[in-house]
């Protein structure tokens, strides 16, 4: 359809209006379609046989010129500010493979945060477990269960070492605080290990355990040095009036068999 000299001049106005808004009011310059409206002009050039149409044409370029050099400026900003367009981001993803979009997702995948979760398998597994497991009292029958003593060592382990006999273990207490008062002397102290050490390694744990019920009822103090590593036992001149409440807490002290063996070479 042939377009007439009035249409063409509208057409051309309106090109440089668009121009024109696009440097006044800061409208993004990559909405005017240059290549489209260049292409109108150049078939209307065609056509043109009056002056004032040709000027018209030529200030419709200028302002499409403009408009590009915007598009350039635009562009340099946004650069020098590391920003990145959403269609650009978007055209380089749809170039990129498979392999390469999971490749890039590993390298920038810093996870702050981990959560395990029991799997509904998971759950099932456990309630069968559970509902399948025998009472307390089936799986007691089954076990040959044997009684063990914990925690302190029994008296009649002490008399099965010949270290107390079966009398009365105040006796016993009496008997071992006098030996260490005879071994301290007239200096009145003596190192702990010098008086435990014995010639066996049962012999020496069980003069340790009896040092530990003079020292906890009363009959003796404990001096700990953990930077010397000394240990000074002092016997007192007679037993503290302590009540259980009273009792002093016992200093924890380790005696291996390699502890003993090196101690007993004089180590």
């Amino acid at each position: 359809m042939p377009v007439s000299e009035k249409q063409r001049k509208e057409i051309i106005l309106r090109i440089i209006d668009l121009c024109r808004t696009v440097g006044r009011r800061g409208i993004d310059p990559f909405e005017v379609e240059v290549p489209e409206l260049f292409e109108r002009l150049r078939k209307i050039l065609l056509k043109i046989r009056d002056w004032e149409e040709l000027y018209l044409d030529i200030e419709a370029v200028l302002g499409l010129s403009d408009v590009i050099s915007q598009q350039g400026e635009w562009v340099k900003h946004r650069s020098s500010l590391l920003y990145f367009d959403p269609l650009l981001v978007m055209w380089k993803i749809n170039t990129l493979s498979s392999r390469e979009l999971a490749d890039i997702f590993v390298r920038s995948w810093h996870p702050i945060v981990g959560m395990e979760c029991l799997t509904p398998w998971g759950i099932r597994e456990a309630m069968d477990y559970w509902t399948n497991l025998p009472s307390l009292a089936e799986r007691g029958a089954r076990l040959d269960v044997v009684e063990t003593l914990t925690g302190e060592m029994a008296l009649r382990e002490l008399a099965k070492l010949g270290l107390i006999v079966e009398e009365g273990f105040t006796e016993t207490l009496e008997k071992f605080w006098k030996e260490l008062k005879r071994a301290a002397g007239k200096k009145g102290e003596i190192s702990y290990w010098d008086f435990v050490r014995a010639k066996t390694f049962e012999e020496t744990i069980g003069k340790a355990w009896l040092v530990s019920f003079l020292v906890s009822y009363g009959y003796a103090t404990l001096e700990v040095k953990p930077l010397e590593d000394e240990i000074t036992l002092r016997p007192l001149a007679r037993p503290l009036e302590l009540t259980r409440r009273e009792m002093v807490a016992s200093v924890p002290i380790s005696l291996s068999r390699a502890e003993w063996s090196r101690r007993a070479r004089g180590g």
